[in-house]
């Protein structure tokens, strides 16, 4: 047996652009033997090597793992049709995320580069993307300042009336608060805390809200969950 037309596991790796552990890997999963193994247990591989190894890291890059490109290879009742479908799906989400990601960093980017002092627990206010599509298209919807301006006049009013959240001014802010910072933004239940916490150390930097006036509007919220 002539050894011209074997390449060393070493130089292999090399030229293919993976490590010898993989290699060694590959071959004991049955993903990718090698052409020919001396008495010594040295592997070696072929030009046949190479183009099975530029299919293995093709298949990979269409996000198909290990086990499924063995069984693809060895034709062992693998779905490519199904594959193909639920991976495009999981693509599609990803994409999703990160479009909608790239939206709210465009948004943060804007309120910063126009000198507004953007605060952590006053981010969900600047991430807020329209749940209808009414923007228009490739456009990031921007934090709505003067509906936040009317919300703190309001909220304001009630509580220096001490409404409760049956009245309709109340209520008002309520379902403003919820909709455009709590359900818009999935808000962790901690923020509560976390808001009065910087809402103490910080009087001056809080777009409008006080802490007393935050601490009303935690209350009409439990009010108008509950319907006391």
């Amino acid at each position: 047996m002539t050894m011209e037309k074997y390449i060393k596991t070493k130089e292999f790796a090399e030229l293919t652009g993976v490590s010898v552990r993989t290699l060694q890997y590959y071959d004991d999963i049955k993903v990718l033997t090698p052409a020919y193994v001396n008495e010594q247990g040295h592997r070696f591989y072929d030009s046949d090597s190479f183009s099975s190894m530029f299919v293995i890291l093709s298949l990979k890059n269409m996000g198909m793992t290990l086990s499924d490109i063995q069984q693809y290879l060895n034709n062992d009742s693998f779905d490519v049709r199904l594959f193909i479908r639920e991976e495009k799906d999981r693509i599609q989400t990803v994409l999703s995320d990160l479009q909608l990601r790239f939206m709210r960093l465009s948004v943060l980017e804007e309120k910063v580069s126009e000198g507004q002092d953007v605060t952590p627990y006053i981010l969900p206010l600047f991430s807020q993307l329209p749940a209808t599509g009414d923007s228009p298209k490739g456009k990031p919807a921007s934090f709505n300042l003067k509906h936040w301006n009317t919300f703190i006049k309001e909220l304001n009013f009630c509580a220096e009336h001490r409404l409760s959240a049956k009245d309709d001014r109340a209520e008002k802010c309520v379902q403003y608060w919820k909709k455009n910072v709590l359900e818009a933004n999935q808000v962790p239940e901690d923020t509560v805390k976390k808001s009065e916490a910087y809402y103490q150390q910080n009087p001056a930097n809080t777009f409008g809200i006080t802490q007393e006036n935050y601490r009303y509007l935690v209350q009409l919220i439990d009010e108008y969950d509950t319907g006391l």
